[in-house]
C-alpha cells in the first residue's frame, strides 16, 4: 500500500489585496459622460462601493470601456473627471459598471 505525502501548499497573504481601502457606500452621485456616442448624457446613479480612486455603480444602460465622464457626489461635492473600466450586464436591462477617477 501506497502512503502519499500531501505536498506543502505556500498560502498567498489572508490580507486584502486591493491598494486601496473600500468601503460600502450607498452614495447619490451625478454621473455626466463627456464623449462616445451618449456624450453630454447625464444620469443620476447611487454609488455601490467607493474607493478613493474609484466606484462601482449599477445603470439602465450601457457605457463602453474607456469612455470619459464626470461624476459629482451630491449634494454639491467636488467634479471628478474619470473614466469607465468596466460594464458589464448583470440582468436584463441593468449594467454594473465601475469607474476610475482621473487626476
Amino acid at each position: 500500500m501506497a502512503t502519499f505525502i500531501k505536498p506543502e501548499v505556500q498560502r498567498a497573504s489572508l490580507s486584502d489585496r486591493r491598494t486601496n481601502h473600500r468601503g460600502p457606500v450607498q452614495t447619490k452621485a451625478r454621473l455626466t459622460v463627456i464623449d462616445g456616442p451618449t456624450a453630454g448624457a447625464t444620469h443620476e446613479i447611487l454609488a455601490r462601493d467607493g474607493s478613493m480612486g474609484g466606484l462601482a455603480f449599477l445603470l439602465r444602460e450601457s457605457l463602453e470601456v474607456g469612455q470619459q465622464c464626470t461624476v459629482q457626489m451630491l449634494p454639491a461635492g467636488k467634479i471628478q473627471a474619470c473614466e469607465i473600466v468596466r460594464a458589464r450586464p448583470i440582468s436584463a436591462g441593468r449594467y454594473e459598471m465601475a469607474l476610475q477617477f482621473r487626476k
